[in-house]
């Protein structure tokens, strides 16, 4: 999972869910980056607490910007995603953030060799009436709207580079 800003509340319900006990033997590793602009404005922190604890999760936080107190990692996401470098055999990359962290995310997980149809990505913030009818959200024939909001990057690969 790599994350960044306030769309990571969306990834936080895939974590739990892979996370819970009754899941958690379906699914090998678990990588999730998550990035912040500053400590201050990190997500969940109690949970990411909870999370580095349990040591089932490889939890890699950072922040754009450190601030005295802040002890974690220092650098924008997809330089992270680069220098954690997960395995990309077997292995989905589910994506969520500012539409420029994941334009640069893209390019970081070709380069680690994640196939096109295993990488992830939520266009919600494209849509606007969220049931088709003011035609804002579209790109190309589709609507993120109906058609998503949650696209793999080969099905992007088809559509004009507007998204």
């Amino acid at each position: 999972m790599i994350g960044g800003g306030f769309a990571f509340t969306t990834l936080r319900s895939l974590i739990v869910y892979l996370s819970y006990p009754d899941h958690r033997s379906r699914f090998k590793d678990i990588t999730v980056i998550y990035g912040a602009r500053m400590p201050g404005l990190l997500l969940y922190k109690e949970e990411l607490t909870q999370w580095q604890n349990k040591g089932d999760i490889k939890l890699v936080v950072t922040v754009d910007q450190g601030d005295q107190d802040w002890k974690g990692k220092v650098g924008l996401v997809p330089n992270i995603l680069a220098e954690v470098a997960p395995a990309s055999e077997n292995t989905y990359a589910v994506i969520c953030g500012p539409p420029v962290m994941i334009k640069f995310t893209f390019p970081k997980l070709m380069a680690l060799q994640f196939p096109n149809e295993r990488i992830y990505t939520s266009l919600e913030k494209r849509m606007k009436c969220g049931i088709g009818k003011c035609g804002r959200c579209n790109i190309g024939h589709l609507y993120v709207c109906k058609d998503g909001p949650v696209f793999s990057y080969e099905q992007l690969e088809k559509l004009p580079k507007d998204y």
